[in-house]
């Protein structure tokens, strides 16, 4: 991968440094969650990373952190990057061997370098994704991201760069020492578009309707800003009645569920299998046959809504206010991530705060 690539990836993805890693990049912290905002404080006992897939062309896994990404994360936060103290600590769990390789722990500011590799099989691929589980344990409340920084077929490994901010305030980290686990991750993600439109074709129509159930988000953007009413709405929804469920399997983890008009809206519905273990998930994309494409979106401001099934699958409502009248012009489309059950372990290392604590 190019460093111009690498660099671009950095700013889309790893949190705009403070005064602790300062360095002259635009950069946006990535923690989003399910209803749109961003991501709440969590308890520092709670994993805080959200995992985000970037893969590098390396020899090894570990050439992520001595040769070319080394280097180039010094042209690009060279302050970050000289922070970064030797750990050079492994645990293993399930097969799979975690090397904490360095970190560093700047101010309320954190940031861990390390590899997973499986040393039985090939449970391992370039989409592992580290499923929010990535954790600094201090006892303080924080938000971070991860990004993969690197594959190595050969060797079966995944290098990942966690970064962490806690609420500090001015406070010690507290402790002599300190530890960094991972508790499971996600591997085989496919991300692909289908074409919902033949699945729905001549099922479009008036439609049985019933309470939305307790809501485990929403997605959406209140024209007004008014989030709290928008919240408030979504709660207050009808949506389409699960018990006409339609069960039309659309790829592995997804099946649509149903379609049809409420209140003037077209409703689309989506259950993504076992979401706890697996992160399913899609957006649906509306159109017609000349190019113009329709919003995900109702009064106030909601474009879906989503809530736990049984097997705690998740249902999703997408709800557009606007859609092609000459249904015949329409055209549906899903873009939809799906993954193999999660693999969970206890992989975890613990080593003198001291070691990787700034002056």
């Amino acid at each position: 991968m190019t460093e111009d690539k690498l660099k671009a990836t950095l700013r889309e993805n790893m949190p705009e440094p403070s005064g602790h890693f300062d360095e002259k990049i635009s950069l946006k912290l990535a923690h989003l969650r399910a209803d749109g905002k961003p991501r709440a404080r969590v308890r520092a006992g709670l994993a805080v990373a959200v995992a985000l897939v970037m893969v590098l062309g390396l020899t090894t896994a570990l050439a992520a952190f001595s040769g070319d990404v080394n280097q180039m994360l010094y042209r690009i936060w060279p302050r970050a990057a000289m922070a970064l103290r030797p750990v050079n600590l492994t645990s293993d769990s399930q097969g799979i061997r975690m090397n904490v390789v360095s970190a560093s722990l700047s101010g309320p500011e954190s940031i861990v370098m390390l590899t997973m590799q499986d040393l039985e099989g090939d449970r391992i691929d370039e989409t592992m994704d580290l499923f929010d589980t990535a954790n600094l344990q201090l006892p303080y409340d924080g938000s971070g991201t991860c990004v993969q920084t690197g594959y190595d077929p050969e060797t079966r490994t995944a290098s990942f760069a966690v970064y962490m901010k806690f609420d500090m305030d001015g406070r010690p980290a507290g402790g002599d020492k300190v530890t960094f686990s991972v508790s499971r991750f996600l591997t085989h993600k496919k991300k692909q578009v289908v074409d919902l439109t033949p699945l729905v074709a001549g099922r479009i129509a008036e439609a049985e309707s019933m309470p939305v159930p307790p809501i485990r988000g929403w997605a959406g953007t209140p024209a007004d800003g008014d989030r709290e009413r928008a919240a408030e709405a979504a709660r207050n929804l009808r949506v389409l009645n699960m018990q006409n469920s339609l069960e039309i399997p659309v790829t592995d983890g997804v099946t649509l569920t149903g379609v049809g008009i409420i209140d003037g809206a077209l409703h689309v519905q989506i259950r993504y299998t076992d979401i706890r273990h697996t992160d399913n998930h899609g957006f649906l994309t509306l159109s017609d046959r000349e190019g113009k494409t329709y919003e995900s979106m109702a009064d106030p401001g909601i474009g879906s809504v989503s809530w736990y099934g049984e097997n705690r699958d998740s249902w999703e409502e997408y709800i557009f206010a606007e859609f092609p009248q000459d249904l015949s012009q329409m055209i549906l489309e899903g873009e939809f991530t799906t993954a193999s059950p999660a693999i969970e372990g206890d992989w975890r290392v613990t080593f003198p705060l001291s070691l990787i604590q700034g002056e």
